[in-house]
């Protein structure tokens, strides 16, 4: 049996709460600042919630819209913001302080939406990060099989290379995840046509894809 929960809140849950406006392309919060006691709700607009590498490049997680809070982990203990959110279109937004966060929580219709909320945001995250984290196992696969065949032939490689490839499970060991997460890269790699299995751990390579599908996950 599913569980019911009633979704969503709306401007009448923050009465006293400030209005503010963020235009296109405004920063409106910095990954690891400090949280300042205050969230937002989304009265209008959208918000990209995004990570920032140290080398600067940025990844959207997902976006965020009317009826959504942000930087609601504030309220529960969170001493610094965990994402990067950036206006992608102008947006209006109100700004609600601890006291009148803590004072709604305790009524149990506004606790139980509050829960829906954490229950959603678990499950964008969870669908981001299985975004993110299959293809970089097999970005990873292809860098080492580059480096297995630069090792065997030289910097100067063909059009297509011959490697040996070690178990799954060494693989998962060298590349940190599980052996399943290899197999069904490897499955994927194949269908595109960069790596063929000749005969036991023997794989032929195609140089020119593999560089095309690093250049695609890298752009």
């Amino acid at each position: 049996m599913n569980i019911q929960f009633r979704k969503g809140f709306t401007i009448a849950d923050f009465p006293q709460a400030k209005e503010l406006w963020l235009n296109k392309g405004d920063i409106f919060l910095y990954e690891g600042d400090g949280h300042r006691q205050k969230c937002y709700f989304i009265v209008s607009g959208q918000l990209d919630v995004r990570l920032i590498s140290g080398s600067g490049h940025e990844t959207l997680l997902y976006n965020l819209k009317e009826g959504d809070l942000v930087g609601e982990l504030a309220m529960f203990g969170v001493e610094a913001r965990t994402a990067t959110i950036v206006a992608s279109m102008r947006t209006c937004l109100l700004e609600v302080n601890s006291h009148e966060f803590k004072a709604k929580i305790k009524e149990y219709d506004f606790l139980e939406r509050v829960a829906q909320h954490f229950m959603s945001r678990y499950l964008k995250t969870h669908e981001v990060v299985c975004r993110l984290g299959q293809p970089n196992i097999g970005m990873k696969l292809c860098h080492y099989f580059k480096s297995l065949a630069e090792q065997k032939h030289g910097n100067g490689l063909a059009d297509e290379v011959l490697i040996r490839l070690p178990s799954h499970v060494v693989l998962g060991n060298l590349l940190s995840c599980q052996r399943e997460s290899v197999t069904r890269e490897l499955k994927k790699l194949s269908t595109a046509g960069i790596l063929k299995q000749m005969k036991g751990s023997d794989y032929l390579l195609d140089i020119e894809k593999v560089d095309l599908y690093l250049g695609d996950l890298l752009d």
